[in-house]
């Protein structure tokens, strides 16, 4: 039996964004356009406390990466689905493992302090900020920017960035380290010096 929601939910997507398709082997993927955004589309009835229950299965969640995903949250009684981009939680999923039944158990509470997500295993996030209509449509507009024109030294501060964020020592050529841009990224210590093993084969490479 067809998920009255879900129809309304495609609905709303062909009004405002144009052509919408599903994909195969699921019943809540869509792809809008030429493949512009691929929107994950679950609901849920509203339980006792506010409380809503939510599976995303693994295999639908694999059909996002490399793409601009969306996680869209719908239930009973909400006026605007929660338009969450799976880029951000990318990484939480992939350090989880799904239940015996291939999906990972995800809540939405709705608080006065702001909405939460609740992801088993992992805890809550605050999405707030990530409902309404008008939200996925400035997801969409950046998903068809143009990428930027980065400096050398601007991908040098995204690479240190990036790799902070990770947990790793980072080391910046001296010489460069004056010129790091910290409009791109958050600072970062530097390290003083190179580890051993790679100061050896920068001793062999400046003197080759």
């Amino acid at each position: 039996m067809a998920n009255p929601a879900r129809a309304r939910f495609v609905e709303d997507l062909t009004k405002r964004f144009g052509v919408v398709r599903k994909l195969e082997n699921s019943e809540s993927l869509f792809a809008i356009g030429d493949d512009k955004a691929r929107l994950y589309f679950r609901y849920s009835k509203k339980h006792p406390r506010n409380r809503t229950f939510f599976g995303l299965r693994k295999i639908d969640l694999q059909a996002l990466e490399g793409h601009r995903g969306i996680l869209c949250f719908f239930w009973e009684g909400q006026p605007e689905p929660l338009f969450i981009p799976f880029e951000e939680f990318e990484q939480v999923f992939a350090g989880l493992s799904p239940a015996s039944d291939g999906q990972y158990k995800v809540q939405v509470y709705e608080q006065e302090g702001g909405t939460e997500l609740y992801i088993a295993n992992a805890g809550r996030f605050n999405v707030e900020s990530y409902f309404s209509w008008g939200h996925l449509g400035s997801l969409l507009e950046i998903s068809g920017s143009a990428c930027p024109e980065l400096s050398h030294v601007q991908v040098q501060t995204l690479l240190g960035g990036v790799g902070a964020a990770k947990g790793f020592d980072i080391w910046i050529p001296p010489s460069d380290r004056a010129k790091l841009d910290w409009e791109v990224s958050p600072t970062f210590p530097v390290s003083k010096s190179l580890p051993p093993i790679l100061m050896q084969i920068k001793m062999k490479l400046s003197h080759g």
